[in-house]
């Protein structure tokens, strides 16, 4: 395959890595608003998910933006 496929797929698969934790995350977002309203503490576990789930889409994100930028550079 070509650099450009294989670049596009990759843009690709990080997207769909991303919509994924995403997902995730806003489960552990939900869960987090509602202790926040309830007024209750908001489960340590859930809190160590979002912030989990945080960091891996910041790092795809980063990891996307310089794939893009490869991408560019080549068309």
């Amino acid at each position: 395959m070509s650099l450009r496929k294989d670049l596009a797929k990759e843009i690709n698969m990080l997207e769909k890595e991303m919509r994924e934790l995403e997902t995730k995350r806003t489960r552990s977002m939900a869960a987090l608003m509602e202790a926040i309203i309830s007024k209750r503490e908001p489960d340590e576990t859930e809190m160590q998910f979002f912030r989990q789930y945080t960091a891996e889409i910041e790092v795809k994100r980063e990891k996307l933006i310089e794939i893009s930028d490869q991408l560019k550079a080549l068309v």
